[in-house]
């Protein structure tokens, strides 16, 4: 966790704003990460083909009538 409000106090004006800039740009780091992450899993799901359409989930009987007839 983050220093406490009484340790905030303590540090001097430039330190303050040093640990505020730092603060700022790791949530935003953190923050566009996550979104980056989140946007190519819902981009995943659209852009992903049917179940149907995946090799291996077709019907299982007439693969078998094909080779049947072999």
């Amino acid at each position: 966790m983050g220093p406490s409000a009484s340790q905030l106090r303590l540090l001097s004006p430039e330190d303050r704003i040093v640990y505020k800039k730092w603060l700022r740009r790791s949530l935003m780091f953190y923050g566009t990460a996550l979104a980056l992450l989140a946007f190519a899993a819902v981009a995943n799901h659209i852009l992903a083909p049917p179940s149907s359409d995946v090799a291996g989930d077709g019907d299982s009987m007439q693969t078998a009538a094909i080779t049947a007839t072999k």
